[in-house]
């Protein structure tokens, strides 16, 4: 029930958006041209093609990213306790560490469905990514950015904001 209704509320966002405009993909296009020109130049600096750079920098480094930015709240919530002492604190902890666990079982999930080799984890990606594109009527470009930059952005900044209330 609940991951239906998720798919819908998504869907019905993006479907939002419009992006089958001519006007908003020309505003897709230089962002996601200027990210995988970033990933052409990082690739040459590591001496990695396009498909190898793009899984190790936007699956793993990003994952791994994302990954430490969900331990801050948990780091955050275990010096609260240490200095206050008290049940809700203790109450706080638990909760962060639930929320850690999600972040980790999620990384793991990732490092398995997207494993090596890097060729292979690439093509497995972009299968992903071309679906979820046709099931949200939007484009390649459009997920990729919505995905790979502003949804990995929101998540960094929710738990940055999260560790922020937690120590205030």
């Amino acid at each position: 029930m609940n991951r239906f209704v998720f798919q819908r509320l998504f869907t019905l966002f993006i479907s939002t958006m419009s992006l089958k405009s001519k006007l908003l993909q020309n505003i897709i296009k230089p962002p996601f041209v200027l990210c995988t020109s970033f990933l052409r130049l990082l690739g040459k600096c590591f001496r990695l093609n396009y498909k190898q750079i793009s899984v190790v920098f936007n699956l793993y480094f990003q994952g791994a990213l994302l990954l430490i930015s969900g331990a801050l709240p948990l780091i955050s919530a275990f010096e609260n306790v240490i200095i206050n002492l008290n049940w809700r604190g203790w109450v706080l902890l638990f909760v962060c560490a639930f929320y850690f666990g999600i972040y980790i079982i999620g990384f793991i999930a990732i490092i398995r469905h997207y494993h090596l080799p890097l060729e292979y984890s690439f093509e497995t990606c972009v299968k992903d990514l071309l679906l979820i594109a046709e099931k949200c009527h939007i484009s390649y470009q459009a997920i990729n950015l919505i995905i790979f930059i502003f949804w990995w952005l929101t998540l960094i900044g929710v738990n940055v904001c999260f560790s922020y209330c937690i120590i205030n």
